[in-house]
Formats: C-alpha cells, sequence, structure tokens
C-alpha cells in the first residue's frame, strides 16, 4: 500500500470510530437509535474494509451491531409514531427472524405524511417513509456483509428487503408500469409519485444479484425482475447529478461482474452503462466548481461522485479485460483527489453544510478515502 493510501485509510479509521461512538456502536456510545438507513449502508461497508485494512476484529463488531440496529430501529414504528411494534407487521421471533420482509424506514426525524396532510415539497425531505434507492444501498451492505461473514441468513435478509421493492410499483389501472421514488412506511401508499432515475437500474441488480446468491423466492423474482427489466428498457442512464452519477459508476463495475455468471439485458449492460456515465462525467466536468465555497456544497453528493470514481479507476483493467472501453480523461479522474483534499480540510468541515448532516458527510467522505486501496468493498459482488 502506498504511503498515500496508508494516510487515508488512518483518516477514515479516525472518522468512522468518531461515528460509532456519536451513534451508539461502541460500548460508551451516546446514542444507539440514530440510525440513517443510507448513512448505515455505507458505514456498514466501511467496518468491512477497516477490518481487511487493519485486521481489528473491533471493526466486524461495529458491522454487525450496525446490521442489528438498523433492523430494530427502521424494521420498527418510530418512538413517537401512534403505530408500534414491527412494519411488518410480524410479532416475536418471527419478527426477529423477518426483520426485513415489510422494508425499512428512512430514518428521518420527522413522522411522515398523513393521507390527510397535503404535499410540501420542501418538508417532504424531512419526513419519513421508505425510500427505493436506500433499499438498494442496504441491500448491497447485506450482500457484502454476508459474503465476509459467509452468513446466509444475511443475504435471506437482502432478499426479503428486495422483494419488498416490489410494493413501489404502481398496480393502478391505466398508469402502466411505474416505480414510485418513495413510499409511506407500511408500504400501502406512495408519498412521492416520481421515479429515481437510476431506481429501476439499482433495483434489478439487486434483484438479480440476490436471486442468483440466494435461489430463495423464485415466484416472486421472477415476476419483480420481469417488470423491473421492462422499465429499465424505456430508460436513460446519463445524468448532470454527481451523486447519481457516482452510483453508476459502481453500477459499471457491478454490471461487469455481473455479466461473468448471468444475461443482463441490453439496458443494463456494463458498455450501455459505462457510455452513459462517460457522458454524465464530461458534463459534470464542465460545471463542477471546485472553488465553490463549502457552505454552498454538500459533501455527500460530492463523495459520492469521488467514490465513484475511485472504485471505477481501481477496476479499469477488470472492465477493460471484459470488453468495456473506458474513455476518461485525467482531469476527471483529478476531481476526485480535489473532492477529497476540500473536505478533508477541517475548514471546510466547519460549515453548516457539512455539521448540519455530519453523519452521511463523514461515512461518505469516509468511503472515498477507503475506495483507493479497497475499491472492491464497494463494488464487486
Amino acid at each position: 500500500m502506498t504511503e498515500a493510501n496508508a494516510t487515508k485509510a488512518a483518516q477514515a479509521r479516525d472518522i468512522m470510530m468518531g461515528f460509532a461512538q456519536r451513534t451508539g456502536l461502541t460500548e460508551d456510545a451516546s446514542d444507539s437509535s440514530r440510525r440513517y438507513l443510507w448513512t448505515d449502508a455505507f458505514a456498514t461497508l466501511n467496518f468491512l474494509a477497516l477490518k481487511r485494512q487493519f485486521d481489528a476484529r473491533e471493526f466486524e463488531a461495529m458491522a454487525l451491531r450496525t446490521i442489528k440496529q438498523v433492523h430494530c430501529h427502521l424494521g420498527q414504528f418510530a418512538a413517537d409514531d401512534q403505530r408500534e411494534g414491527w412494519i411488518s407487521g410480524l410479532t416475536g421471533d418471527n419478527a426477529l427472524e423477518h426483520p426485513t420482509v415489510g422494508g425499512l424506514r428512512i430514518g428521518k426525524e420527522l413522522l411522515e405524511r398523513t393521507p390527510e396532510e397535503s404535499y410540501d415539497a420542501e418538508l417532504e425531505w424531512q419526513r419519513d417513509g421508505q425510500y427505493y434507492h436506500y433499499h438498494t444501498r442496504w441491500i448491497v451492505a447485506l450482500l457484502r456483509a454476508s459474503k465476509h461473514f459467509n452468513n446466509e441468513q444475511l443475504a435471506l435478509w437482502a432478499a426479503e428487503l428486495s422483494l419488498a421493492g416490489a410494493r413501489f410499483m404502481s398496480n393502478e389501472v391505466g398508469r402502466g408500469n411505474r416505480l414510485y421514488w418513495k413510499m409511506s412506511i407500511d408500504l400501502s401508499r406512495p408519498l412521492v409519485p416520481m421515479m429515481g432515475a437510476h431506481d429501476p437500474l439499482e433495483g434489478l441488480l439487486c434483484a438479480m444479484q440476490t436471486f442468483a446468491e440466494t435461489g430463495t423466492f423464485k415466484y416472486e423474482f421472477d415476476g419483480y425482475i420481469a417488470r423491473l427489466k421492462e422499465l429499465c428498457a424505456s430508460s436513460h442512464w446519463a445524468t448532470e447529478d454527481p451523486l447519481g452519477a457516482g452510483s453508476l459508476l459502481l453500477d459499471v463495475v457491478r454490471a461487469t461482474e455481473l455479466q461473468a455468471f448471468m444475461e443482463l439485458p441490453p439496458a443494463v449492460k456494463p458498455q450501455r452503462l459505462m457510455r452513459d456515465a462517460q457522458q454524465s462525467l464530461e458534463v459534470i466536468y464542465e460545471n463542477f466548481d471546485t472553488g465553490a465555497p463549502a457552505h454552498a456544497r454538500l459533501a455527500f453528493r460530492d463523495c459520492g461522485l469521488s467514490l465513484g470514481l475511485r472504485c471505477l479507476q481501481a477496476s479499469v483493467p477488470f472492465i477493460e479485460a471484459n470488453g468495456v472501453e473506458v474513455q476518461i480523461e485525467p482531469e476527471i479522474w483529478q476531481l476526485a483527489d480535489d473532492i477529497e483534499d476540500f473536505w478533508s480540510d477541517a475548514r471546510n468541515q466547519e460549515a453548516s453544510s457539512f455539521q448540519n448532516h455530519l453523519d452521511i458527510n463523514e461515512v461518505t467522505l469516509a468511503s472515498s478515502l477507503l475506495a483507493s486501496s479497497q475499491p472492491e468493498i464497494f463494488t464487486r459482488v
């Protein structure tokens, strides 16, 4: 390992130890209910990367505690919700054995909007519910943890969560095949009826990988995968969003691996994803202001891009060996260094834009830093 990567790994370790202390993952932790699904998905991967990096079993313990707490807190209604118990409707040991079968809450501070309340686009960002694209992040984390710990139950939980995603699909007559971006906690009604740009892509890759690894629920997966393929066939993946582009880069590597043992539909083949990713990066590079002040930026969005760049760059030999051409200019690769250097600066971390979203900002920064030496943790299937 290079000295630079060793320094990054040590920085990520310090970040994640602070996160663990702050959110109840250590013995003397302060708040064991501070769970947020997107953040915890990357935190779980970070802990597994740190275990490999430093060979310290404490990081394995933190990964397992994260999984347990996510399921206990986000698999049940919030403490201030009038409803109680598991959102799956299961009870006792049955609920503990199937914590993801009813999906998982986001972890937002405000309760979800009731059917009687009018829609407020700004306020909706602060309200709880279930996000489809958070499900897919957690599925990836569970599958990686399943392989790390050789634990089939973790993969089963990933399968049950994947199938919960079918309830995000519209069954309304005349509305066509639609995938809602945000659903109510009980998955009975859409809270935001629009579809995320990459939701069908990530949902399909998760469903196909999960079924291939578990072989469970064949009838359910057959129908769900068929509907996702239909959505993907009419979708476009190019994006001007840095966070979305970073996720797309991770999917390029993942799809390249998946196609080695399964037939992917044309819309999600790695060649197609790489083409759209390169288009995205060219547009983003032209508009990305590396000199913008911290208060005008969101670290987790920037670091989502740098994470994708790190993982893709490390995987170029593998991708090209599988017939996918990568044509990215050096100045675009350089964005990853620029982003990490910017958000590693303590002065920029003092900005309200960083402190107001401290957990997610620090965890995604740590992911980007760890990807320099452990890219496979975030991409390999």
